[in-house]
């Protein structure tokens, strides 16, 4: 597996699907806009004080709106990924929105159903929490035993979640290649698309998108600190980085699909 060719490829990719195409662009940003403008409806100043939490000064209705408009709309941000899973190239554009919507919320579907463990666990681990809160307060002093719980809880947590991400992302496109979302949950299936490609040219794989996520996480803070226009700049550059994340995902997929077999050159005739 090349991965300086994965990468490159899915960085033209990216460029090419974005780079003129000033419309889809811009059908992007509007669908990301709602949550970005969660940040304008209150005051921070006015929400804490000190170390005080001044949940009443904010406008729980308006922010309600704009989650659940930003919910919709990201499943069509989400359906336009599983048409890049799907190997599609050039870059589709947006059409059919219905079935984007649709092909969005079962992709939501199938991470769900991978994150379900970690989701239970993770309500376990805040249940011990809080015994151990209430049980130290009754003893008037810390729970060793609880607290070396709550610390095993968080390790299963971490190590259900490095999981999750590595047969999730083969189960994401594996999804959208098949349609099915019981194919993109099931591990056998997945299991095998990995030994193909191999461990370990897989787990190199994910290190380098995750340097290539830290560096994108860097600009981004950057940007956050330009006053007045740094959300909007974090705005603009976030689909080129989606967009090249479902391409690098989807070529790092295809590494293990079965490769068809050569057929062997027929003898050449002696005179």
């Amino acid at each position: 597996m090349d991965i300086g060719a994965l990468l490159t490829e899915s960085i033209t990719y990216a460029k090419e699907a974005l780079i003129g195409k000033w419309m889809r662009w811009a059908i992007f940003i509007l669908l990301a806009l709602p949550f970005s403008l969660v940040q304008f409806v209150f005051d921070p100043k006015k929400f804490q004080h000190g170390t005080t939490m001044n949940w009443e000064a904010v406008p729980w209705g308006q922010v309600a709106i704009l989650f659940g408009i930003g919910f919709i709309l990201s499943f069509f941000l989400s359906g336009y990924i599983v048409r890049i899973y799907r190997g599609v190239k050039p870059a589709p554009d947006f059409t059919e929105w219905a079935t984007l919507f649709v092909d969005g919320v079962k992709l939501a579907v199938v991470w769900v159903l991978w994150l379900l463990p970690v989701v239970i666990v993770l309500a376990a681990g805040v249940a011990v929490a809080v015994a151990a809160y209430v049980s130290a307060k009754v003893a008037a002093g810390p729970n060793i035993m609880m607290i070396l719980l709550i610390l095993l809880v968080l390790l299963v947590v971490c190590i259900l979640s490095v999981i999750v991400m590595l047969f999730g992302i083969i189960g994401a496109v594996r999804f959208a290649r098949t349609g099915s979302i019981r194919e993109g949950i099931r591990l056998s299936g997945i299991l095998t698309t990995i030994r193909t490609m191999g461990w370990l040219n897989y787990i190199i794989a994910l290190i380098a998108f995750v340097v290539v996520t830290v560096i994108y996480v860097i600009i981004t803070a950057i940007l956050s600190f330009i006053p007045y226009i740094g959300w909007v700049l974090i705005l603009v550059i976030t689909p080129l980085y989606t967009i090249f994340t479902a391409r690098y995902f989807t070529l790092v997929y295809e590494q293990g699909e079965p490769q068809p077999a050569v057929p062997a050159p027929e003898p050449a005739l002696v005179l």
